[in-house]
């Protein structure tokens, strides 16, 4: 976990506030740990830390719970209910008040081999849960109120990227949420933050083709390589190989594209979206 504690105190909303109050109040007596993922982490690095526009925005939060097995989950699940939390017929979401959608993913000695994890409901659906150990120790504190002072974990930008990535595979074809959540990241990922970092350590991306994205792209690759494992830095390699073998027919390039209003620059944008992935996969390959 990184030691710099991010301060959002002041501009968090109240009912975001009171969701991870409530979590965190219910964690602690629990002796759970847990972070943030998905969009909320997304929302709070680059719009409250940073200031950046949030391209597409969400009333959902999500949070990752490392709990050692489904007899413990339950325990936070019926804790949650007895403070207001209301079950769904999707077996990890709830809902609180003006909060639509709540979902608690298990992380850690849970998972059936360390890469994924079997809901024990009437479906029995398996879910990849590779990267979230990994990501969870490269999390960020924030300081979520100051009197009286709480902080929270975050996933990192590197993380959630790492997570969505395999989120997107793993939930294919329906995850095109996460495709555009990482194209937004592209776009804005040396303005959040990083810029000093890429003038200080990585002067030889900065060059005459010099491109706000395409040097994110390989600058976040070799982020995401000083956190991943072994086994899970090959599966995103292998992942976007693939990706970029299809080409113009990437199920991948075509979700980043989602939304954007120049369809008569199409082929543009599918050749930029596949040499940002290039960018991030030669980074990715990088890895010291």
């Amino acid at each position: 976990m990184r030691g710099n504690l991010l301060d959002i105190s002041t501009k968090i909303d109240p009912f975001t506030l009171e969701v991870l109050t409530l979590v965190s109040k219910i964690t602690d007596t629990l002796k759970m740990d847990f972070f943030v993922i998905g969009a909320t982490a997304r929302d709070i690095i680059f719009n409250l830390v940073h200031g950046i526009k949030i391209q597409r925005g969400t009333n959902d939060i999500d949070f990752s719970v490392r709990v050692r097995n489904w007899k413990d989950y339950s325990k936070l699940t019926n804790a949650l209910q007895e403070n207001n939390f209301s079950p769904s017929k999707v077996i990890h979401r709830f809902t609180y008040k003006s909060v639509p959608s709540i979902d608690i993913i298990p992380f850690g000695e849970i998972s059936i081999n360390s890469t994924t994890i079997k809901w024990p409901d009437k479906e029995e659906k398996e879910m990849s849960v590779v990267g979230f150990e990994e990501c969870y120790l490269d999390s960020e504190l924030v300081l979520i109120q100051t009197n009286p002072p709480l902080d929270i974990k975050i996933a990192s930008t590197r993380g959630l990227v790492l997570m969505k990535l395999i989120s997107w595979k793993d939930g294919y074809p329906s995850r095109s949420r996460d495709a555009i959540d990482i194209s937004y990241i592209f776009k804005n990922y040396i303005e959040a933050g990083n810029m000093d970092r890429l003038q200080s350590e990585h002067e030889d991306l900065i060059t005459d083709q010099f491109d706000f994205e395409l040097t994110g792209a390989t600058l976040l690759g070799r982020d995401i390589s000083q956190i991943a494992r072994p086994a899970t830095l090959e599966y995103l390699i292998n992942m976007l190989e693939e990706e970029i073998k299809i080409g113009s027919n990437s199920k991948f390039i075509s979700d980043m594209m989602i939304g954007t209003s120049l369809i008569y620059e199409r082929d543009k944008m599918i050749q930029h979206n596949s040499n940002i992935l290039k960018n991030l996969l030669d980074g990715l390959k990088d890895h010291k």
